[in-house]
C-alpha cells in the first residue's frame, strides 16, 4: 500500500495478521515460563529439603537427638526457640550456612500470612530424645494439604489420607506436599498416606 508520499506502508489486515500472530506465540510461550519455573521451584525444594535433612542427621551425630520441630514462620521473631528448630542447624554449629525459605508460600491468604516462609518440621519425641523429623513444603498449589503438621507420624492425614503427596504427573499445579521423613521409622502408628498404611516405616521420599 502506498501512503500520500509514495511510501509503501502496512494495511489494517496486514497489522491484524501480524498481531494475531503475535498473540499466538505469547499463548504457546507464557504456559511453558510458567511451567518451567515452577520445576525449577520444585528442584530447589526438593535440593532444599535434601540439605535439610542431611543437617538433621549430622546434628544427630554430635547430640544424639534431632533439633525441635520448626514451624513455617520462624522468621517472624514471634515464635519460642523449642518451635524453631531450623535455627538450631545454623548456630552455634552451621550444619545449614542458613535456614532457607520456602518458595511455595501463599502471601494472599490472609495478613498472617505475608512474610517470608521456611520449611515446616514436625518430630516425635520418646522421652527427651526427638528420634524421628518430617520435613515439608506446602508445594506448587500453596496449600498445606499434605500432611497433619502436629501429628504426621500416626493416623489419617489431611483429604482423609489420600492425595497427600505431591507428583507432578498429576499436573504440575497439583494436590499434596513435597516431603521428606528421616530418623527411627519405628514411630509410625497406623499412618495412613495416599491410600496406603504405615506402621513401623516411613512413605517413599521424592517419589516423582
Amino acid at each position: 500500500m502506498l501512503d500520500l508520499h509514495g511510501k509503501q506502508g502496512f494495511t489494517l489486515i496486514e497489522l491484524l495478521i501480524v498481531v494475531a500472530i503475535i498473540g499466538i506465540l505469547a499463548a504457546i510461550a507464557v504456559p511453558n515460563f510458567m511451567n518451567a519455573r515452577i520445576r525449577a521451584k520444585v528442584s530447589r525444594v526438593q535440593s532444599d529439603i535434601s540439605a535439610i535433612a542431611k543437617a538433621h542427621e549430622m546434628y544427630y551425630l554430635d547430640n544424639n537427638t534431632y533439633p525441635p520441630e520448626s514451624e513455617d514462620d520462624i522468621f517472624t521473631g514471634t515464635r519460642v526457640r523449642s518451635s524453631c528448630g531450623l535455627f538450631f542447624l545454623t548456630a552455634p554449629l552451621a550444619y545449614l550456612s542458613s535456614v532457607p525459605e520456602d518458595p511455595f508460600q501463599d502471601r494472599t491468604m490472609t495478613s498472617t500470612e505475608d512474610y517470608p516462609a521456611s520449611y515446616e518440621t514436625g518430630v516425635y519425641q520418646r522421652g527427651t530424645k526427638n528420634v524421628a523429623y518430617m520435613i515439608f513444603s506446602r508445594a506448587p498449589d500453596l496449600l498445606e494439604d499434605g500432611l497433619w503438621s502436629a501429628e504426621p507420624f500416626t493416623g489419617v492425614q489431611r483429604n482423609n489420607g489420600t492425595k497427600n503427596t505431591y507428583i507432578s504427573t498429576n499436573g504440575l499445579v497439583s494436590w499434596g506436599d513435597i516431603y521428606w521423613y528421616g530418623g527411627d521409622s519405628s514411630v509410625t502408628r497406623n499412618l495412613v498416606i495416599d491410600g496406603k498404611i504405615y506402621n513401623g516405616g516411613f512413605p517413599p521420599n521424592f517419589t516423582n
